[in-house]
């Protein structure tokens, strides 16, 4: 039988990046990110992303509803940072972002973009008219090159 050989460093995170939508999960996602951030001296990149693909044909058609939920999810960032920051974080960044699949754009696209080597996402998303981040967390687990944390509650 093999010797087991336990005495691992554990990985020290440099760059975490959270994908945070409306939801409790979202909100579990962003205090486990806080968490880890503060334990390995890291920097913190809050992410939201607008899914187009989920607007019914009407309210695609209808740019103000668009640009209130814009405005509304980028005034909700502005919050996540401020929260962070109020947790004792130093290097909080936040990162809006709109596409047809949120956890194709947090994975593909934002992660390599900020050289992220941890990924935060909740296991659900919140119930309502957008799909998002929650929702594309097995996307994200399966197609991820760096460590993945999905958050339930």
């Amino acid at each position: 039988m093999a010797e087991l050989k336990l005495d691992v460093e554990p990985k020290h995170f440099k760059t975490i990046l959270v994908g945070v939508d409306e939801s409790e999960q979202g909100y579990h996602a962003l205090s486990n990110a806080i968490h880890q951030a503060r334990e390995d001296d890291a920097q913190l990149i809050i992410a939201t992303i607008l899914e187009m693909g989920d607007l019914s044909t009407i309210s695609a058609l209808h740019l103000d509803f668009i640009k209130e939920k814009r405005q509304e999810l980028e005034s909700n960032l502005a919050k996540y940072r401020d929260y962070a920051l109020s947790k004792g974080l130093k290097n909080v960044k936040v990162v809006f972002d709109d596409g047809i699949k949120a956890g194709e754009i947090l994975n593909d696209e934002i992660a390599p973009q900020v050289g992220a080597d941890l990924i935060v996402v909740g296991a659900h998303s919140h119930e309502g008219f957008f799909e998002s981040i929650g929702s594309q967390a097995a996307y994200i687990a399966r197609n991820a090159k760096i460590s993945v944390l999905i958050v339930k509650d």
